[in-house]
């Protein structure tokens, strides 16, 4: 249980409180007054560059008050106009508030594909700063996709101007961004830093920019391990302060979203559930579904904390219908999780099951989608770079065909021995350009070849997860049930009076159950061993040879604990080598060895059964995906059998520190 936080008296909350709310009112009709006298202003606005400034106005009025579609359609207008007018300044900020608006809208690709106009346009126009923003926000729609590492990258190429042009501000928020990005990839320790530096960065303490950093440092704060709620406290209080000041609903929101959630978790009910309804308040159904969720699926916690049930599963079906319409599978796996935990609070085993069936094929989903984005990301990572190759290859090209031409000119007037040496210069200058392609293909091979190692990677990464999680499913989920019923079974049998033979089919029942359960244990352990993750590699593998009175295991040379991935790669092809050898060889010895120095490791598998003949069959399935285990850590798989003699598999990875 976290300490629960110490507050100010009564009284002052009750003044503190009073003062917020007579200056949200005052803020929230100066915005309207505000709106008023901007729509006033618009029928005799004349087709000048005030009137695109008027609409940046109106657009950004209606995105702080939440209503997108609006800001989009006084954006786009800016936009035609400052293309009518020819008016850079207003071009480029009116696109950039437009692709803001995208991305609130879930319009990532659209986003980027309006930044990257304008980036081609600031490079014409030879404007670093612009460019710059460009860059950025193009990294700030590859993060909004998920696509984290090549959102760093943008930010990063943008920070480095903007350092070198010691433009503070922007470098604050760049700052933040990057927290931001290192935030989702669930990397907080490393966020914090970035958070803090944005800070010192942002002249302006009351400023949104100033508001929004708060705001995502007290996330990471929030979603440390351990919490440090208190800080994550302090930073929410001044970003409510922040957003009153600056009329952004959108930011007071979230806000409360997280005191909501601090709230709770430390056992402060009521609060939380005042702060989840400021919270809804602000975020509607059909234009932010996403934090709706959020905040109505915390309602629903407060709901079952308090044992109403049915108000708590009538929210979280309306969180279930609203996450499937708008495809939030995180939001869905969340409520599916909630309506597990609410189901055995209601005693409902029935309902239980089949949420749990639901959030496992949800989770699946997750899952699949983590691994295509990561290989979308990558196919975008590829392309670019092999376009950006290609440039630079017909780029030389045309420096070369104007080099060509200018001497071509010059050649009339130059005698013939002048001549002779241009031709052979033209020639070294062909050549060079050859093998400069030759060099850019090659690379571009090597861009493939890396692309498929990788995805191969995560496809082995979500089988080790995946592994896992039924083995911990099986042994939490189906062992518990199954002792359960195993106990209530002999509760029972002590209650009746039965006849001998009847009492022997009750206790034959019970000895299956066991049986059962053994089974279920043995099933686990093979799919994850705990002693893998406890023990290590060489008491895991040693396990699993007793087992199997034919096999023997050696092992040489120091037991230093490895990667757990490669521990699990090696237990894993070790299972797989001898399974096959005791399934198809029809062996009486099989004889297991691993032998470890501190720059590699190598697992050998013989046994003397019938052998095979390794040029035709080293090509099944099996050895295929061994080889494939192999290649995904730059490994190396030796195959020696012939038919009659045995088989001999070595397999070798390098280790590295």
């Amino acid at each position: 249980m976290h300490r629960i936080f110490e507050y100010k008296p009564a009284l002052a909350g009750c003044s503190l409180f009073l003062f917020l709310l007579i200056f949200c009112c005052g803020t929230v009709f100066a915005q309207a007054a505000r709106l008023d006298s901007l729509l006033q202003l618009l029928p005799s606005a004349k087709a000048d560059t005030n009137a695109v400034l008027l609409y940046l106005d109106l657009g950004e009025h209606y995105r702080k008050t939440g209503d997108l579609k609006s800001s989009a359609t006084y954006h786009l207008k800016a936009q035609a106009l400052s293309r009518e007018l020819n008016y850079l300044h207003g071009l480029f900020y009116s696109s950039d508030y437009y692709s803001f608006v995208l991305n609130r809208q879930s319009l990532y690709d659209s986003a980027i594909a309006v930044n990257r106009e304008m980036l081609v346009l600031a490079l014409k126009h030879s404007d670093a700063y612009q460019a710059a923003i460009e860059k950025w926000n193009i990294g700030a729609g590859y993060a909004n996709k998920g696509f984290n590492e090549t959102a760093l990258a943008y930010y990063i190429e943008s920070l480095a101007y903007f350092e070198q042009a010691n433009c503070r501000d922007e470098a604050g928020s760049l700052y933040n961004q990057i927290q931001t990005v290192y935030g989702r990839m669930y990397r907080y320790e490393e966020a914090i830093p970035y958070g803090e530096k944005a800070l010192v960065f942002i002249s302006d303490t009351l400023g949104a920019a100033y508001g929004h950093i708060l705001l995502n440092l007290s996330v990471c704060y929030y979603k440390l391990r351990p919490p440090q709620d208190e800080k994550a406290f302090a930073c929410l209080q001044k970003v409510l302060h922040i957003a009153a000041s600056t009329g952004d609903a959108y930011m007071e929101a979230i806000a409360y979203n997280y005191i909501a959630n601090i709230h709770f978790r430390n056992n402060r009910v009521n609060e939380s559930e005042v702060c989840y309804r400021k919270a809804l308040a602000f975020f509607r159904e059909d234009t932010y579904p996403k934090d709706f969720c959020i905040a109505n699926i915390g309602l629903a916690k407060v709901a079952m904390f308090r044992n109403d049930f049915a108000k708590a599963e009538a929210m979280a079906q309306k969180n279930l219908e609203l996450s499937r319409c708008h495809g939030i599978r995180l939001e869905e796996k969340n409520t599916l999780s909630f309506l597990w935990e609410l189901s055995a609070a209601q005693h409902n085993w029935a309902n239980r099951l089949r949420y749990k069936a639901a959030l496992d094929s949800v989770h699946n989903l997750v899952v699949n989608e983590t691994m295509l984005r990561a290989a979308e990301e990558l196919g975008v990572k590829y392309e670019t770079e092999k376009k950006e190759m290609q440039i630079t290859v017909l780029q030389e090209e045309k420096r070369l065909i104007l080099w060509l031409g200018i001497v071509g000119s010059a050649v009339l007037l130059l005698a013939l021995s002048a001549l002779f040496f241009l031709w052979r210069w033209t020639v070294q200058k062909k050549r060079l350009a050859e093998k400069q392609k030759e060099l850019a293909e090659q690379q571009i091979k090597q861009l493939e070849q890396e692309k498929q190692l990788i995805a191969t990677q995560a496809v082995l990464d979500g089988e080790v997860q995946e592994r896992t999680r039924l083995a911990r499913d099986l042994h939490d989920g189906l062992g518990s049930i199954l002792a359960a019923a195993k106990y209530n079974l002999i509760d029972i049998r002590k209650a009746l009076v039965m006849e001998s033979a009847e009492a022997e089919r009750f206790d034959n029942s019970v000895s299956l159950l066991d049986d059962s359960m053994r089974e279920m244990r043995r099933v686990a352990h093979h799919l994850m061993p705990e002693s893998l993750g406890n023990t290590g590699l060489k008491q895991s593998i040693a396990d699993f040879c007793n087992s199997v009175p034919i096999v023997k295991f050696s092992y040489y040379g120091n037991d230093t604990r490895l990667d757990s991935q490669l521990e699990v790669m090696i237990y894993r092809i070790m299972h797989e080598l001898v399974s096959n050898a005791l399934k198809h060889s029809g062996a009486s010895h099989i004889l297991v060895e691993i032998a470890q120095d501190a720059n590699r490791i190598f697992l050998t598998v013989q046994d003397n059964g019938c052998g095979f003949d390794a040029s035709t069959q080293s090509q099944g399935m099996g050895l295929a995906n061994i080889r494939n285990r192999v290649a995904a850590y730059n490994g190396n798989v030796d195959i020696h059998s012939i038919a009659g003699e045995g088989t001999e598999i070595n397999v070798e990875f390098q280790l590295f520190g």
